[in-house]
């Protein structure tokens, strides 16, 4: 989910990431009237080593293409429908931890992932 300041083993009060306070916020206003012909879907795809890996698909490769209007789809991605708060949490939770990471210099982990819709 990304660090946060409630990451700090000293802080007993631990900070909400951004998922979470953001899809609480899509959420609530998915509970107005205005808004309930709406849906969340969510796509989670890791680039690595210059291929696309569909993280909610058992890794399957996936491929990115341009259309006539420039636009860059992803084709094969799967997505999945997310009802409520806690149902996107663990599909981001489930796609972090698919994702592939290696270690470089420094101790760092490089992974790139994104989540779409």
């Amino acid at each position: 989910m990304g660090n946060t300041a409630g990451d700090n083993k000293e802080n007993q009060n631990p900070i909400p990431g951004l998922y979470l306070l953001a899809s609480q916020d899509i959420f609530a206003l998915l509970d107005q009237e205005q808004f309930q012909h709406l849906g969340v879907f969510i796509s989670f795809y890791e680039i690595y080593c210059g291929k696309l890996h569909d993280l909610l698909n058992e890794r399957q490769e996936v491929f990115a293409r341009e259309d006539a209007k420039k636009n860059v789809n992803i084709v094969g991605l799967s997505e999945k429908r997310v009802m409520n708060v806690h149902s996107l949490m663990q599909i981001i939770d489930f796609g972090n931890s698919v994702r592939t990471t290696g270690k470089i210099t420094n101790d760092w982990s490089v992974a790139n992932s994104f989540t779409s819709k």
